[in-house]
This record gives structure tokens, C-alpha cells and sequence, in this order.
């Protein structure tokens, strides 16, 4: 991208090139620019391409981008920025910074802004947009078309359109192409669909994630207790607060908080380095369980052939059990309350099942690797498989156990179950895997 794009012509021949590029590929290419070509990019295109680079960028680059623009240019900007956007970009900003960029704003944006920032991040409300349309239920289908091609705007949500009654409270939806085929002299009550869903502005994310989803919506209207629209929710919202919410399991799982793609390796390094370090120490408690073994290996040196397969089988299982739990707590599939029988009678069946089927086959790999390869402890098949058969069910069932209530105490505390995974959650695994496995083959062979 860099090369199509060349800084050293005018701006005359610039303006042009950057008119066929997206506005995505732009905002990629942004923080590779040196000041200069970011003052002559923002300076060269339009307000519509500029208000996209603007949304598609990281926090930090929007900063800088707001510091490159004038005043006048800024306040364009933040003009047409649909009001969640607005809104996600001015909530991380110190309160002084806040006050200063609502200023910008024409009165009536500026009360909507003020209005979203005050609710929890956690309820619909949050990511709810007001850029919608709303008509008169009493209007014609002339009187109603005209309405939205007068008021609405570049940034406004159309393809449903929200019918109000005479105290403005919802009754219906339109779809907006039922508008456009309808005849123009006949009333609205001929499309309206009063069956339509929303969700209450103190209602949970989730909640909106799962009404759009379950109900296939590109839009729902957020309510508050006298059924007056607050605003929407579009699928595009709930698009986007999935892929946070993923990134954040995802790094929560990684056990790697504030991650950001434009770190330096240094920074990477520093942001990773002290759950490692854990780690490590951990894997020492390890060894110094292993050396509390030291006679049980030097008397059946065999055990040692086995010790991966011990600790590998174990930590797939818990890994399962626990994203299952954790997906579960996620959907809603159960009650966050209480811990759900259902879901852990079911996983700890099959938990046991698993173990024992590959506690067999381990019994069965480990007896026939013996009799057929020569080891020094060729002679004792049967009692090594038997110690590994042990071993191998019993972690494996244990692994899956905590992988079940792990996550579902944590929960049922108000910590972030996703924080039960990652290296502690791994290395745990393995101390109960070493544990049972060279405690079972010491009763065994001492």
C-alpha cells in the first residue's frame, strides 16, 4: 500500500490517487506515515473518507489523528461521527479532555453524548447508536416518505424506520423498502409490524447480542420504562462488541491484559514476561515433586517413557471441559447464579468416560510398547501399563472436573472465568498429573 501511494507528487496528482483508495486501506497505512504525509493525507481527503479512517482506527491513532486536524475540520469531524462511535472514542478521554471535545458539538449531539457516556458499559444503552429515523403512525405513506427523504442524514440508520403514537411511544416498525413499494395514498397501519423486538436500556449487552441473534435483526430499538425510543442497537454493534469481547477472552485466556498489535517487542516482551516467569516457578515446584520420586524412577526407569503422555492427556481434557463451561457462562446457557447440575451432571459423565477409553488405550500402548521394544524394565509390562492406566484416568478425570468448577466458582464470585485458563491453569494440571502418577507407580513398586 505504501508504494502505491507516492507523498513526493502534488497535491493535485495526490487527491486523486487517494480517491480510489478505501478508507480501510488508508487507516492501515496511517500509522506508518511520518507527520508531514499524515498532515498532507488529512489535509487531502474528504470529510465522509476521513470520518471512516477515523472509526477504523486504534485509540491511540485517533488521538493523534484529532491533534493533526484544525479546529474547524475537527469539529466537522466530530460532527459526523455517528453518536456511539462518538461516544467510544470521547469515554476513554480524561474528563477535562471530554468537556473540551463536547464543546465541538452542536447542543443537540452534544446532550446525546453526555446521555451515553453516563450509563455502564455493561448495559444495551452503552453501544446503543441514536442516529435512527422516527414517523408519525397517523402519517400517509407520502407524508411518511417525505419525512425520511427530508431529515435523514448521512450518518442515520434507515432501513428501519420506528413508528411512534402521539406520546411518542413505539408501536411498530417499518422496513424501509415496505415504504418505497407502498402506495402513497394509503395509511401506515397497512406495513407497520407490531411484532417487533427491543430491550430496555438497563437491559445487559448479552442480552442484546442474544435478542439480534436469535431473532435474525439488523436493528432493534433500545426502550426505556414508558417504551420511548432511546436509541438501536445494529447488528453492526453487536458485530463489533463480539470481536472485544472475543479479543479480551482471548487475551484473558493468554493471561496478556491491554494487548495492542502496535506494541514494540520490547513492550510485548515486558507485557508477557511476568506470567512466565510464574510459570516457571511453578514448573520448579514440578521437579521438586519429581525428586520426592527419585527412588520410584531409579527402580522402574520405564515411568519416565510415559511421563508425557501422563501430563498431554491431561491438559487437553481440563482445556476442553473448561472452554465448554466457559462458552456456556458466555451464551447465557445457564443460570450464573447457581451452579448448573445439568451441564456439570453431563460433563463429569463424560469427563469419565474419556478417561476411562483412554485410560485403557494407555494401558494397552504401554503393555505393547514394552513387550515389543527392550527395556530395562521390559520383564514388569502388565504392572507398568496397570500404574499407567491409573495414572492416565485419574488426572484425566480430575483434569475434567476442574475444568467444569473452575471456571463456575470463579463466576459465581464475580471473577472473570476466562482467567482460568492460560499457563497457571496448565501447569496446575500437570502437578496433579506428576503427582498421581509417581505417587500411584511408588505404592506400586516400593
Amino acid at each position: 500500500m505504501r508504494k502505491k501511494i507516492n507523498f513526493k507528487h502534488s497535491d493535485t496528482s495526490l487527491k486523486k490517487a487517494l480517491k480510489s483508495v478505501f478508507a480501510y486501506d488508508l487507516a492501515v497505512l496511517y500509522p506508518n506515515l511520518d507527520k508531514d504525509e499524515k498532515r498532507r493525507l488529512l489535509a487531502l481527503v474528504g470529510l465522509e473518507k476521513l470520518t471512516d479512517i477515523f472509526v477504523e482506527l486504534d485509540y491511540e491513532n485517533q488521538l493523534d489523528l484529532i491533534d493533526f486536524l484544525e479546529t474547524p475540520k475537527k469539529k466537522s469531524l466530530l460532527r459526523n461521527l455517528e453518536s456511539d462511535d462518538l461516544k467510544e472514542f470521547i469515554e476513554d478521554l480524561e474528563l477535562e479532555q471530554q468537556s473540551q471535545m463536547i464543546k465541538l458539538l452542536p447542543a443537540v449531539k452534544a446532550k446525546t453524548v453526555s446521555l451515553l457516556l453516563k450509563y455502564d458499559e455493561d448495559v444495551a444503552a452503552s453501544i446503543m447508536s441514536t442516529d435512527f429515523i422516527v414517523v408519525d403512525k397517523n402519517q400517509t405513506i407520502k407524508e411518511a416518505t417525505n419525512h425520511v427523504v427530508t431529515t435523514s442524514r448521512e450518518q442515520d440508520y434507515i432501513d428501519t424506520l420506528f413508528v411512534v403514537d402521539e406520546e411518542k411511544k413505539i408501536v411498530g416498525t417499518i422496513a424501509l423498502k415496505d415504504l418505497i413499494m407502498a402506495r402513497s395514498g394509503t395509511s401506515l397501519n397497512h406495513i407497520i409490524k407490531d411484532d417487533f423486538h427491543f430491550v430496555r436500556e438497563n437491559d445487559s449487552i448479552e442480552k442484546a447480542i442474544q435478542t439480534v441473534v436469535d431473532y435474525d435483526k439488523n436493528s432493534i430499538p433500545v426502550l426505556d420504562d414508558e417504551d420511548h425510543i432511546m436509541g438501536i442497537v445494529t447488528a453492526d454493534d453487536i458485530f463489533d462488541e463480539i470481536i472485544e469481547n472475543t479479543e479480551d477472552d482471548y487475551q484473558k485466556m493468554a493471561l496478556l491484559q491491554d494487548h495492542d498489535s502496535n506494541f514494540s517487542a520490547l513492550r510485548r516482551s515486558k507485557q508477557r514476561l511476568p506470567w512466565l516467569m510464574i510459570a516457571v516457578i511453578l514448573n520448579l515446584f514440578i521437579a521438586s515433586f519429581i525428586s520426592i520420586f527419585e527412588a520410584t524412577i531409579a527402580e522402574v526407569t520405564a515411568l519416565v517413557l510415559f511421563q508425557p503422555l501422563i501430563l498431554a492427556m491431561a491438559g487437553n481434557i481440563g482445556t476442553q471441559s473448561l472452554a465448554v463451561t466457559i462458552l456456556g457462562l458466555h451464551l447465557k446457557e445457564f443460570d450464573e447464579k447457581s451452579i448448573p447440575k445439568k451441564h456439570v451432571v453431563k460433563e463429569v459423565i463424560i469427563g469419565f468416560i474419556n478417561s476411562l477409553l483412554l485410560g485403557i488405550a494407555s494401558f494397552i500402548f504401554a503393555y505393547t510398547f514394552l513387550s515389543i521394544l527392550p527395556t530395562q524394565d521390559a520383564q514388569r509390562p502388565v504392572e507398568i501399563g496397570y500404574v499407567v492406566f491409573i495414572a492416565v484416568f485419574s488426572s484425566m478425570f480430575i483434569s475434567a472436573l476442574m475444568g467444569v468448577f473452575v471456571p463456575l466458582i470463579l463466576n459465581k464470585k464475580g471473577i472473570d472465568p476466562s482467567t482460568a485458563s492460560g499457563p497457571i491453569m496448565t501447569t496446575i494440571n500437570d502437578i496433579v498429573a506428576l503427582v498421581i502418577y509417581f505417587g500411584v507407580a511408588t505404592i506400586a513398586f516400593l
